[in-house]
């Protein structure tokens, strides 16, 4: 199949194009997973933390769908259509037309260790999720690797702890969504600790935030965030009962 005219190389290249001309077209759909930490980090794009990229993750709203199929079409992707038959509801797939690399399109919410509600976050001047969804979407997996753990760390190490927004970390969101979520919050600083001795290891030079006391920050801010009765109540219970799903075990 010949190359479309618009698809850029560079997956990278070719990931940051779409995000952007989708704001631009005010199509919602904005873009997340580790392509998304290239796009906000210098850090994640050089030793020890560089890597290859072999896909790219977008999140989209529901009533966005038709509006997200059609902006792909026009942009020469090809739709795999019996997986967006039976599972369109909640997910997208599509294929670089050569097949250099694929594509996935979250609908409203990431659900794989725990959920991740991205309603009404979809719509902002930035061309990813932000920067706090960015992080929650690393933090929320149990079996994390070393590889989601680094963009983590290159994410602390690069922005600045704030208010939810563009520029910043926002504590306010991860205190909000873990203050929620008692399974969710057990995992995010399960995983937090590991990002922490991650730095310890192989800190990344010359990157502007020191990220032991980026990990402190969020740590706090968790403490004192407000819980819900869902999350005490779970709490009590602990690690007694399974916190997390595992990702096959998702329904999607």
């Amino acid at each position: 199949m010949p190359d479309h005219p618009l698809i850029l190389s560079d997956i990278r290249a070719e990931a940051q194009r779409l995000a952007e001309l989708a704001v631009e077209e005010r199509i919602p759909m904005r873009l997340m997973g580790g392509v998304a930490v290239w796009l906000c980090s210098e850090s994640v794009r050089k030793p020890p933390f560089a890597r290859d990229y072999a896909d790219m993750d977008f999140a989209a709203t529901s009533k966005g769908r038709a509006a997200v199929k059609c902006f792909l079409d026009d942009q020469g992707y090809v739709p795999e259509k019996l997986f967006n038959a039976i599972h369109g509801a909640q997910r997208l797939n599509y294929a670089e037309p050569n097949g250099r690399w694929t594509m996935d399109i979250l609908i409203d919410e990431l659900a794989m260790s725990h959920r991740l509600d991205l309603r009404g976050r979809l719509d902002g001047p930035q061309p990813t999720i932000s920067l706090a969804d960015l992080v929650l979407t690393k933090l929320q997996i149990w079996e994390i690797n070393r590889k989601d753990v680094g963009d983590v760390l290159c994410l602390l190490a690069d922005h600045p702890l704030g208010k939810d927004g563009v520029g910043a970390i926002g504590l306010d969101r991860i205190g909000a969504v873990l203050g929620s979520d008692w399974g969710f919050c057990h995992t995010a600083e399960r995983n937090l600790g590991k990002v922490a001795e991650l730095w310890a290891a192989e800190p990344a030079d010359g990157a502007p935030f020191d990220v032991a006391r980026q990990v402190e920050g969020i740590v706090a801010a968790i403490a004192a965030a407000p819980k819900s009765l869902a999350w005490k109540t779970r709490a009590r219970i602990g690690e007694r009962l399974r916190w997390y799903e595992t990702p096959e075990e998702v329904q999607h």
